[in-house]
């Protein structure tokens, strides 16, 4: 396990190197019961625009000492406020429940939600949230993939194309989550993901036991064991559609 003195030091590493706002503890040895297994989450606050956060990331890893695994999340403080604002469910679990190992003054403006990114759009005529839009728009990266190395299949595509419908339902079943302001869990898990669906859309439980052949495709395919088939590209990109289209009927898109 990591101590919290070794947590602190890398912390004290950032602050010196860097200047940030703040900086914030997250995650399994935040909030307990971490594991052998576990990484160190940092969220550094930074007074930068959001475009130089990466590069500030990559920076902040090269330069201080490696002294644990760290997942490390940059974020500039005016990009926390506007996603915090439109229920970031993300930045909501880190504020409430993270350990503030180091901060300056005023580091972060005072944090409201946004009176429209409250109300699903299938509720009343309005604008989508825009966090809901950035995961339809990451899942149509994955779906417009999918049609390219479809129609140019070969075996050695397979695990991708496979890869890519998990993902695609993935982002789907999360946009509609955002937008129905429901907890969004950090999880590759199709089947938990439709469970805090299936109380508000019942029908959609018909996809329970097709999505339990998408762990294979998001977990098993990093492993060498693991080849995908014909028909198993086949399922995937059947039933990705049917998400796709399903979500976005109910998103009005």
């Amino acid at each position: 396990m990591i101590s919290a003195k070794a947590i602190q030091a890398t912390c004290d590493d950032i602050v010196r190197e860097f200047a940030p706002l703040q900086v914030i503890l997250f995650g399994s040895y935040a909030y307990g019961a971490p594991t052998e297994d576990s990484d160190v989450d940092l969220l550094v606050v930074m007074d930068i625009l959001k475009s130089e956060t990466w590069q500030q990331r990559c920076e902040i890893k090269a330069r201080i000492p490696k002294r644990f695994p760290l997942d490390l999340q940059v974020r500039s403080a005016a990009d926390i406020a506007y996603r915090f604002s439109h229920n970031d469910w993300f930045l909501h679990e880190v504020l409430e429940k993270g350990d503030v190992l180091y901060e300056t003054e005023g580091a972060l403006p005072p944090m409201e939600l946004a009176e429209d990114a409250l109300v699903p759009v299938w509720q009343q005529k309005g604008v989508i949230n825009p966090l809901t839009l950035e995961k339809v728009r990451t899942a149509e990266s994955d779906w417009e993939g999918i049609q390219v190395l479809h129609q140019s299949l070969t075996p050695n595509l397979y695990d991708l194309v496979c890869f890519h419908a998990q993902q695609c339902i993935e982002k789907y079943l999360k946009a509609w989550l955002q937008e129905a302001n429901l907890p969004v869990p950090r999880t590759h898990d199709l089947q938990e993901l439709l469970h805090l669906i299936v109380p508000l859309h019942p029908e959609w439980r018909v996809w329970r036991t097709d999505f339990k052949r998408f762990t294979t495709h998001a977990v098993d395919v990093r492993y060498e064991h693991y080849y995908a088939t014909r028909a198993d590209v086949e399922h995937a990109v059947h039933i990705c559609g049917e998400v796709r289209q399903t979500i976005r009927a109910t998103l009005q898109l």
